[in-house]
This record gives C-alpha cells, sequence and structure tokens, in this order.
C-alpha cells in the first residue's frame, strides 16, 4: 500500500493531539488539545448569548446560532473520542493488521486499495471544504477591511465572527488578538470535525473490505465442497458482522447528536443567503454550508454503502453455490447464512439508521424550517 493509505486521517488525528501510531490511541499533545477546546468554548457561548440578545433579529440568531451548533458538534465529538479512544485506536490497528495480511494476495490487494481510494476522494472533499472555511473566516475580514481603506483611507476592523468579546474590537490594540483568536476558533472546529469525520469515513471502507473480500472467497471456492469452506466464509462474515457493530458502537452519540442537530444548522445557513445584504461573514457562511453539506452526505453514505454491501452477501452465497450438489445438511448450513446476511449490518444513532433515507429526511425537515422562518421574517409581529 502506498504513502497516501490513512494519511489524511493520521495527519488530522495528529493536528488535534491523538498519536495515531499507537493502538490506544493515546492523547500525545494533551495541552494543545484543550486550548483547542477551549478556543471553541470561549466563542461558543459569547456567541449564543449574542445571538439570543434581539430575538427579532433573525439574520443574527440564525447566522450565531449554526456556528455555535457546529462548534459545540466538534467539542462533543473530541470528548466522546478521547473517552473512546483505547476502542477507536484498537479498530484502527485491526483493520490495518488485517488489510495488511490481505494484501499478500493481488486479488485481495485490488479490492483493499480500491477503497481506500475511495475513501480518499470523501475524505479529502471533506478536508478541502474545512480547510476553505478556515481561509474564508481569515481572508474575507482582511480583505474587506483593506478594501474599505483604499476607499475611504479608514482600515474599518471586521472578525471572522459577529458576536460580542469582552475587548472592543475597534481598538487597535485590540483587534488583532481578537481576530487571531476567531480565526483559531473556526480552525479548532474544522480540525476536530475533519480528525472525526475522515476517521469515520476511513473506517466504513475499510470494514466494508471485509465484506467485499468474503465475496471474492465466495467466487473462488465451490460452496458444494467440504466443512473447512464453509467455516472460512463463517468466519470472514462473523467478523465483518463485529467490525461493523463495533463501529456503530464508537459512533451511535456522534451520529445522534450530529443528525438531531443538522436540520436546524442546514435551515439556520439556507435562510442566511435568503437575505440580501453583504458581509465579511458571507465567504465564511458560504464555504460553511459547503463543508456542512458534504459532511451530512458523507456519513450517509457510508452507512448505505456499509448496509448495501451487507446486504450482498446474502446474493453471493445463493449465485456461488451449487445447491443441487450439496449434501442437505451443508444446504441447510449455506441457508441459514443467507438469513444472517438478509439482516443488514448498520449504523445505528439509537433513533435511527445512518443511511440515505436519512439524509433525504434531514433536507426535507429543513425545508420545513426554513419556510417557517421565512414566515416569522413576513409577520409583522
Amino acid at each position: 500500500m502506498d504513502s497516501s493509505y490513512f494519511a489524511v486521517q493520521r495527519r488530522a488525528l495528529e493536528i488535534v493531539g491523538f498519536n495515531p501510531s499507537t493502538p490506544q490511541l493515546s492523547l500525545k499533545h494533551p495541552l494543545w488539545a484543550g486550548i483547542l477546546v477551549l478556543s471553541l468554548v470561549s466563542h461558543n457561548w459569547p456567541m449564543a448569548v449574542y445571538a439570543l440578545q434581539d430575538l427579532s433579529d433573525l439574520t443574527r440568531l440564525t447566522d450565531n446560532f449554526a456556528v455555535f451548533m457546529q462548534g459545540s458538534q466538534s467539542t462533543f465529538k473530541f470528548l466522546v473520542m478521547v473517552a473512546k479512544r483505547r476502542r477507536i485506536g484498537s479498530l484502527i490497528h485491526r483493520l490495518h493488521k488485517l488489510n495488511q495480511a490481505e494484501s499478500a494476495t493481488p486479488k485481495h490487494l485490488e479490492k483493499i486499495e480500491r477503497e481506500n481510494q475511495l475513501d480518499r476522494y470523501v475524505s479529502r472533499s471533506f478536508r478541502n471544504a474545512a480547510y476553505g472555511v478556515i481561509c474564508a473566516s481569515a481572508i474575507a475580514p482582511m480583505l474587506l477591511g483593506l478594501w474599505g481603506y483604499v476607499e475611504t483611507g479608514v482600515f474599518t476592523p471586521t472578525t471572522p465572527m459577529e458576536f460580542n468579546f469582552w475587548l472592543d474590537e475597534r481598538n487597535p490594540h485590540f483587534y488583532w488578538p481578537i481576530y487571531v483568536w476567531g480565526v483559531l476558533g473556526v480552525a479548532a472546529a474544522a480540525w476536530l470535525a475533519i480528525a472525526t469525520d475522515t476517521l469515520f469515513s476511513w473506517l466504513i471502507h475499510n470494514v466494508v473490505i471485509q465484506y467485499q473480500l468474503l465475496e471474492l472467497v465466495l467466487e473462488e471456492k465451490d460452496l458444494s465442497g467440504g466443512d473447512s469452506r464453509l467455516t472460512e466464509c463463517i468466519r470472514r462474515h462473523r467478523l465483518a458482522l463485529d467490525l461493523a457493530k463495533e463501529l456503530s458502537s464508537i459512533f451511535a452519540e456522534i451520529v445522534f447528536v450530529k443528525y438531531m442537530l443538522s436540520y436546524l444548522q442546514l435551515c439556520m445557513l439556507a435562510f442566511r443567503f435568503s437575505r440580501s445584504g453583504w458581509s465579511a461573514q458571507v465567504p465564511f457562511r458560504a464555504t460553511f454550508l459547503v463543508a456542512i453539506i458534504i459532511q451530512l452526505s458523507s456519513y450517509c453514505y457510508g452507512g448505505e454503502y456499509l448496509k448495501q454491501q451487507s446486504l450482498g452477501i446474502a446474493q453471493a452465497v445463493y449465485g456461488n453455490s451449487n445447491w443441487p450438489k450439496m449434501t442437505p445438511k451443508n444446504r441447510r448450513l449455506w441457508q441459514m447464512v443467507i438469513m444472517r446476511a438478509q439482516r443488514p449490518a448498520k449504523i445505528f444513532g439509537f433513533m435511527f439508521d445512518v443511511d440515505l433515507p436519512l439524509l433525504l429526511w434531514v433536507i426535507r425537515t429543513a425545508g420545513s424550517f426554513l419556510a417557517l422562518l421565512r414566515t416569522f421574517e413576513r409577520s409583522p409581529t
């Protein structure tokens, strides 16, 4: 496997302070991780307070609460990762060892490389979108300030996010600390999200590999043969099911919180672009909206992909079996394998399965809430 294998996830975990080379996924730089979380918390609550000061200003309310939700989610994801870091590290290294063992077979290596290439498409898309959010938050205030200076001769200070800071941003001595702290807050939210969400994508695709390798084994072997072939296929199937179950258990709290808030977040971000006006926050909100859409889609795509691959085992068993030549005993045993494979592996978020129907529900619900906000906007009271 080439150097790009697990590269996005390794770098993202290192940035937020983890050591992905250890099976325990130890927190190598706890002080740096604490600074990232502190920068998030120090922005989240002032933004919430600022948004609630005037409930009649829906633009300010939705602008700030959309970012507040993302900051809260990133903080929650990081805390869950810290709490479950040993289980996460164990799952990562278990998949590494399985991939290394299977790489000796050319056909198996081809499957592994293909799935990791698909993961790189997904992970890099979200990573680049998240870095776009950081760049927009850093560059847009500077460009608007310089534009104002060219036209009026006065540099008008603006911050990456609009909220009441405990320092006066109009004071030249305070503006740059506020600006740097604001960009760090955005970067912290993005880095923590990249670490969690790209790791989820990698884990999904490498669990799917186990189902695809099982399909290869089913295609290569005569299923009407002896018990050793049956035992091997059952072992592989059991392994894939256990890996999928562990992955679902690790991310259950994360996907639950994410999708309970995602429709409100999408609604609030979309509402901002239904209003006219331009500010330093508009480029930030635009890139933020793109990143959120990619983020939600990657989770639902991964859950649907895992479900469909696990369901495909039943068809693979049926299609590659020579039923007339099987003994009655083996026929009944393979039928049990088919029956188990007809119950798909899922990413479960306590109240819902993470799949494409969930994404459609989020979009429809966000649209309904957007219509409700527009109704409030037009209301004279």
